[in-house]
């Protein structure tokens, strides 16, 4: 279901400032529920990741983000805690499951979510190994693709900055706990 506070519209391409990529929490095992939600500590995780979200953007020129999940029920949690979290402090929050975070998807199917932002500040939650992959893609260095996988920890991720020739660097990891 989108949540939707606000009315972000859509933006023009140089307005996004960030991009946060996040790896869902800890889901429960498939034995006790096929659709894995998220588990106590992955909620838990969510939540603690989505304080340090807050704190991260507290310096941000704007209070309008946009998270987007995939289709996994895990990550569509994780996104409805951080939105919560932002919604709190004050930010219009869009939150929506998008097509291009599922695990097994090509960093490449992701991108138009960048190209056509909906708000200044975009937060991606995924899952591996196609969080890595995308982080390296927007990085423009696919080498570091195995580097930035290993960032992408339950509810935890990093923070990408965009400069101003629109190219992206790392500016903070974001980790659960």
């Amino acid at each position: 279901l989108p949540l939707t506070l606000g009315d972000p519209g859509g933006m023009a391409d140089e307005a996004l400032s960030h991009c946060l990529l996040l790896r869902h929490g800890t889901p429960v095992p498939e034995e006790e529920n096929p659709e894995r939600p998220l588990s106590e500590q992955g909620k838990s995780e969510a939540e603690s990741s989505a304080k340090k979200i807050v704190a991260y953007l507290a310096s941000a020129d704007t209070r309008e983000v946009f998270l987007g999940h995939s289709s996994k029920l895990r990550a569509a949690e994780t996104a409805q805690l951080v939105a919560a979290a932002l919604g709190e402090a004050g930010w219009k929050v869009t939150c929506e499951e998008v097509t291009g975070l599922n695990p097994k998807d090509e960093a490449s199917v992701a991108m138009p979510l960048l190209s056509s932002p909906k708000a200044p500040v975009i937060v991606l939650v995924g899952h591996l190994p196609h969080m890595g992959q995308f982080a390296a893609a927007l990085l423009q260095s696919p080498a570091a693709a195995g580097r930035l996988g290993g960032v992408f920890h339950p509810a935890s991720g990093i923070a990408l900055k965009r400069l101003a020739d629109g190219c992206f660097q790392e500016d903070a990891e974001l980790l659960a706990g």
